[in-house]
């Protein structure tokens, strides 16, 4: 919510600066999120008064003017359709700048020389009006500094509102603040009604609540003769400051008394009334209902309806209809100030995403014996700067009157809950000083009735949370509560997420965290069967937008298009990895299966070398590394890679399983390049690792005992095997591990080429043999050595390559 504080001190008198004032609001609990100046910046912009002004020679919507500007006279182009002679105006002289950035300076303009500029008021900040120059008040002599011609200088105050509190969507509500946190005095404003003599409204219109539970208050009041126009610029200037447009003075007049006093109120054409009454009713299922942003909307049966005789002219606190809106022609206006069920207004305002100024108050919960008091408000206003006539008297249909409940609050509980020592007479002025009325005073006991505008107040613990706020949370010292620690070890999963996070930084991956919600459509797009488990995704009632239809069933999708929005920003070089749960829908359980996954990716360059720094692009074998790296400093050392089924959205030809002691805990391998087209991954390959992290877990729970490091030396021979390409290393690796003495083997060549036949390759093994008991000598190598080679033989056709 948006205000200024020269409009608070309209209600409470304020000697603060406005930092001072955005501290005390926030320690209140009303958090100020942003101050902002307006009217600022227009030093040197002075009162001119036009002497005479003239057609412009080379242009058609252009005038010549002479301006006195109380140093002297100028001559000035101006475009300003409401140039009149001795009009007193804003003048800008050369070289000074404008709030907007506009640098003043002497010039041209077709022909004729403008020495400085006449200013609207959009250009000097205060409102979005361009129609004309800004009028000044009369009187005011030439040369005068505006700012002290008008009370422009102001600052306006963001701030973040808790749902809680709907009192304080106002500038009378945050000013009761003011008032109770400093001591001073609130001020109410206005609200006369000068009503003319005459039949009384009944004889004009009736108000009917066929549902007073959706509308458990409706008032009603008539004004004859308006004359609709601009509102003065004081009121169009506040409504800018606080983020309202300007439309008229009759709708300004509602907009205006809603931020002053928290009232929605909404102003109907009395004429186009059918039958000249209205009745509030629920909506007929599927009826069609045109609002004011001329959108035809599908109403539901729970939606609350404003109707006249004839139909439906207004959504119930959320916006009004386009038959019965204000328009040039308006002259008698029928004023609602109602109150609406909080929970009947959010449904309807969130299925129809209709986010309005009116809603916003209406579904946090309105004063219901305010509505009266802000109708008079409006009446009165609209009277004085609309001309229009009060019709006597007003329509309240007010069924159920509100009925004040009394809340108990212990002063020694309170100051136990709050860390404080304060006294039953200081807590009983905090209350009093919020309007809050103390109905009996025992020892310890204080009994509190709230008033009808703090909808919040329920329990002892709220008006414990009054009495916090008026001492200050900044005086609350900060304790922790004396507990004893439980102790419980952190689940596994998390253990295992620390360690996991950690490995993939260390292998220069960088975490992401993405929406949960996927588009429906995304196993399409991968390419899954009907019978895939992509498929058993879990629809959402009510997705934000079709994007995110359907909770995620991989979590590669995330990936990608983090992958796609990088890529569209001109980083192409990528390592991405996200830790997070998938779901799947399960028919025999009302809720959805859940499993942790980790998925990895990387594109573009995997290195660079060389002084020139000569890119290598990321490939299978990198992905596949990244995997074994992974899996090793989690302490698991029975893997393996095999071929399998190719799972949707990889190439068939690099995709591997990964097995965790015989199951399948993931895949690693290379997008297939439809799936990376439709994301405009670029011409880079893209490689994707995912793993299920509950087959993870289940291996890397196994108890890992120490083994000494043993004192006998090592063996290293070298091995080079030709064998046909379709042979995998990983099977000629684990012929050579099951030897007894071998303790460890690494694949350290690959050769195709020229030197061997067109359907062979060379793999060169580097062997570590050594045992813990004794010093292997030459022979007994040996020996191994060649049993290791005619295995390898026999199980694979493989041989010894010479040279």
């Amino acid at each position: 919510m948006r205000l200024t504080i020269n409009w608070l001190k309209d209600f409470v008198d304020i000697d603060m600066e406005p930092e001072e004032l955005a501290h005390l609001l926030t320690m209140t609990g009303l958090e100020v999120e942003e101050i902002q100046p307006c009217g600022h910046g227009l030093e040197g912009v002075v009162a001119a008064r036009v002497i005479s002004f003239e057609k412009h020679p080379n242009a058609d919507r252009l005038s010549l003017c002479r301006v006195d500007t109380g140093g002297g006279e100028v001559d000035v182009v101006c475009g300003a359709p409401n140039l009149v002679k001795d009009m007193l105006t804003a003048y800008a002289p050369p070289g000074i700048q404008l709030p907007n950035g506009i640098a003043v300076r002497e010039t041209k303009i077709r022909g004729q020389a403008s020495r400085g500029i006449l200013l609207a008021e959009d250009e000097m900040g205060l409102t979005d009006d361009h129609t004309g120059i800004i009028g000044l008040p009369s009187g005011c002599e030439p040369g005068t500094p505006v700012t002290r011609v008008m009370p422009l200088e102001d600052w306006a105050l963001e701030i973040g509102l808790t749902p809680n509190r709907p009192d304080c969507a106002s500038v009378m509500g945050v000013a009761r603040e003011i008032a109770a946190r400093t001591g001073k005095t609130l001020r109410r404003p206005e609200a006369e009604l000068q009503e003319e003599p005459g039949p009384g409204i009944e004889e004009f219109t009736s108000v009917d609540t066929a549902d007073p539970r959706g509308c458990p208050r409706y008032s009603a009041g008539l004004v004859r003769g308006v004359n609709l126009g601009p509102s003065p610029f004081w009121m169009r200037y506040r409504l800018h400051a606080s983020g309202i447009r300007s439309i008229s003075n009759v709708v300004d007049v509602t907009n205006y008394v809603m931020l002053e006093t928290g009232q929605p109120l909404h102003a109907f054409d009395f004429h186009r009334l059918g039958e000249n009454r209205i009745m509030v009713r629920r909506a007929r299922e599927g009826e069609m209902f045109t609002t004011l942003d001329n959108q035809s909307r599908r109403l539901a049966a729970s939606d609350l309806m404003i109707c006249d005789g004839k139909g439906s002219v207004a959504l119930a606190g959320v916006m009004g209809g386009l038959n019965s809106e204000i328009y040039e022609e308006t002259r008698d206006v029928l004023v609602e100030s109602a109150c609406f069920d909080p929970l009947t207004i959010r449904k309807t305002s969130r299925r129809l995403g209709l986010q309005t100024e009116a809603a916003y108050r209406f579904e946090r919960g309105v004063d219901i014996e305010g509505t009266v008091w802000a109708l008079g408000r409006s009446m009165s206003l609209l009277s004085l700067l609309a001309g229009g006539k009060i019709v006597p008297g007003i329509i309240d249909n007010y069924p159920r009157p509100y009925s004040p409940r009394t809340i108990p609050l212990r002063v020694g509980k309170t100051n136990d809950f709050l860390g404080t020592n304060l006294k039953e007479e200081t807590m009983a002025g905090f209350l009093r000083s919020l309007s809050l009325e103390i109905v009996g005073e025992e020892q310890d006991l204080i009994e509190v009735v709230p008033p009808s505008f703090r909808v919040d107040l329920e329990r002892e613990v709220d008006l414990m949370e009054e009495v916090a706020r008026m001492e200050g949370y900044d005086r609350i010292q900060v304790t922790l509560p004396a507990i004893r620690p439980e102790g419980e070890p952190d689940p596994p999963e998390v253990r295992l997420a620390a360690r996991v996070r950690d490995a993939m930084a260390g292998f220069g991956f960088s975490e992401v965290i993405n929406f949960s919600f996927v588009p429906a459509e995304f196993p399409d797009v991968l390419g899954a069967p009907a019978d895939s488990p992509l498929r058993q995704a879990v629809g959402l009632l009510k997705p934000l937008t079709i994007e995110q239809a359907v909770m995620r069933t991989t979590l590669l999708h995330g990936l990608l298009q983090s992958a796609a929005v990088n890529i569209a920003h001109g980083e192409r070089n990528l390592r991405l990895f996200e830790w997070g749960k998938v779901f799947f829908r399960d028919e025999s359980r009302e809720l959805p299966r859940e499993r942790l996954c980790l998925a990895a990716l990387a594109t573009g360059a995997w290195s660079s070398k060389g002084i020139y720094g000569e890119e290598r692009a990321a490939d299978f074998f990198d992905a596949k590394g990244v995997l074994e790296g992974l899996l090793e400093s989690l302490g698991l050392r029975e893997y393996s890679f095999a071929r399998g089924v190719t799972p949707p959205g990889y190439d068939p030809v690099l995709t591997a399983e990964v097995l965790l002691s015989g199951k399948i805990a993931g895949f690693v391998g290379e997008i297939a390049s439809p799936v990376a087209e439709a994301f405009d991954l670029g011409p880079d390959k893209v490689f994707a690792v995912e793993l299920d992290m509950p087959v993870l877990m289940d291996a890397a729970s196994a108890v890992r005992a120490y083994e000494p490091i043993t004192r006998y030396p090592a063996v290293w021979r070298d091995l080079t095997i030709l064998v046909h390409k379709g042979v995998e290393s990983s099977r000629i690796h684990g012929l050579i591990s099951d030897e007894d003495l071998v303790e460890s083997v690494e694949l350290i060549d690959l050769y195709q080429g020229e030197r061997v036949g067109p359907s062979e390759k060379a793999l060169t093994y580097r062997i570590c043999y050594r045992s813990r008991e004794r010093t292997l000598d030459r022979q007994e190598v040996g020996t191994v050595h060649e049993k290791i080679l005619k295995k390898i033989g026999e199980e694979t056709g493989g041989k010894l390559r010479d040279g």
